[in-house]
């Protein structure tokens, strides 16, 4: 990349890497490259141009949903299409709702709320809806909580206190789809404790690789 960057927004689509914000636009350069792109079947980085008034400091998070980069900023969000290389800023609903660490599947955007529910974003119907099913399944609060789409499902981690001084880091594989009313229903396929950590520790991010 042209340029160093803190707290970017990050996604692939079509097999190219772009990258967003997370550095403070005060010289060319980094106004030029506040957004990039990296094709890897010729190995470099290109500028992707966009437009003053969507350019936000750091970003908090991102998704990508039906080929579209969605990033939160400090201030609201920006959404871009690489298809039409055009920008805009993400529906208030979208806005209002986005809150923690996110991950997609099936077209669907899913999150940890503040009031211990996970909820899924339609981005093509512009609502939340609580993904049911799964009341008596979880705890009622997941500290840290953070998710990742692995091969179609989503997979919740999050943290509990240990014996003594360390933390237990939890994963639940949950199958999730959409009924015919729309509403977000989920099912535990398996929950447990999957690692024990020393106390001071924490979840950053939770990311799916495939080999």
């Amino acid at each position: 990349m042209r340029v160093g960057r803190e707290f970017a927004a990050a996604g692939v689509i079509n097999g190219k890497i772009y990258v967003i914000g997370g550095c403070l636009v005060d010289n060319w350069t980094r106004s030029t490259h506040w957004a990039e792109v990296f094709d890897p079947t010729i190995g470099t980085w290109a500028p992707v141009p966009s437009p003053v008034e969507i350019r936000e400091k750091w970003m908090h998070g991102s998704a990508v949903i039906d080929k579209k980069m969605y990033a939160m900023a400090d201030r609201g969000g920006v959404a871009f299409d690489p298809e039409d290389s055009s920008w805009g800023f993400v529906s208030t609903e979208l806005d209002l709702g986005w809150r923690g660490r996110a991950t997609v599947v099936d077209e669907i955007l899913y999150c940890y709320d503040y009031l211990g529910k996970i909820r899924g974003f339609d981005a093509k119907e512009f609502i939340w809806r609580e993904l049911k099913g799964l009341d008596a399944s979880l705890p009622k609060f997941l500290c840290g909580a953070t998710m990742a789409n692995v091969g179609g499902k989503l997979y919740v981690v999050w943290e509990g206190r240990g014996g003594g001084n360390q933390i237990e880091v939890s994963c639940a594989e949950i199958e999730v789809c959409k009924d015919c009313f729309g509403d977000l229903w989920g099912s535990i396929v398996w929950s447990q404790v999957i690692l024990v950590i020393p106390g001071g520790s924490s979840i950053i991010q939770c990311l799916a690789i495939e080999f």
